[in-house]
């Protein structure tokens, strides 16, 4: 809500309500006493307009959660992913506009849902995705910070995260994302026998130049990083 010139507190105030009271719509599909904040002629394809306004807006949501978790949406295709979003959009709407921002919650959202419990490992996939996409987003750094690795230094740039997981989150991501992977006969085949053999991995996620990399680090590397990455630095 923008307000405009003229506006009085008893203006804001009202429309706040409005507002308030249309998310309530949103989520449950009925107009309710958002019908008594209508102007007359509004009001008769109040319900219609609420549809059609509900339905854009939870394919806009399927989208922006699409493009935010692209590996989550393949693994669980279509049929599964959009009726999840939809249920998640319920759950969470977006608070504010840019619904590029919006989805920090599906991670959490996906690990609670009984209805995924055969994939266990999806809501870590989640957050690697996240990950990914914010250091897609992230500003060039003014400053950096070295990290000495294997002999080379690494500058530690916005955007720049670990990502812990008991399950192999990078092999799965790799499988979906990595050219050396998906062009193999058998994509799968290697994240199939790293979860067969119940491996741990942690992600390291960061941009060089334009492209985000991911790898998998080992314990002693990743607890390098968290110090020499950690707010004091």
């Amino acid at each position: 809500m923008n307000p405009t010139p003229g506006d009085t507190p008893d203006d804001l105030r009202r429309e706040q309500i409005r507002q308030r009271l249309l998310m309530q719509a949103l989520r449950s599909g009925q107009s309710g006493a958002l019908g008594g904040w209508m102007r007359a002629p509004a009001r008769t394809d109040l319900a219609r307009g609420l549809a059609v306004y509900t339905a854009n807006a939870a394919v806009n949501a399927e989208r922006a959660l699409a493009a935010r978790y692209p590996t989550v949406q393949a693994m669980l295709g279509e049929d599964t992913f959009v009726p999840m979003a939809r249920a998640f959009w319920r759950q969470h709407p977006p608070s504010r506009g840019d619904l590029a921002q919006w989805g920090d919650a599906l991670p959490a959202f996906l690990a609670a849902a009984p209805q995924l419990a055969e994939l266990p490992y999806l809501a870590d996939v989640a957050r690697l995705d996240n990950a990914v996409t914010q250091a897609e987003g992230a500003a060039d750094a003014t400053t950096s910070t070295q990290v000495e690795m294997d002999g080379q230094a690494l500058q530690a740039a916005p955007g720049m995260a670990l990502v812990d997981s008991p399950y192999p989150v990078v092999t799965i991501w790799r499988a979906h994302h990595d050219p050396q992977q998906t062009t193999q006969p058998d994509p799968f085949a290697d994240a199939r026998a790293a979860l067969a053999d119940a491996i741990a991995e942690t992600a390291l996620v960061w941009r060089e130049g334009w492209v985000v990399r991911v790898v998998a680090v080992d314990a002693p590397t990743a607890a390098l990083l968290r110090d020499a990455l950690a707010p004091e630095h």
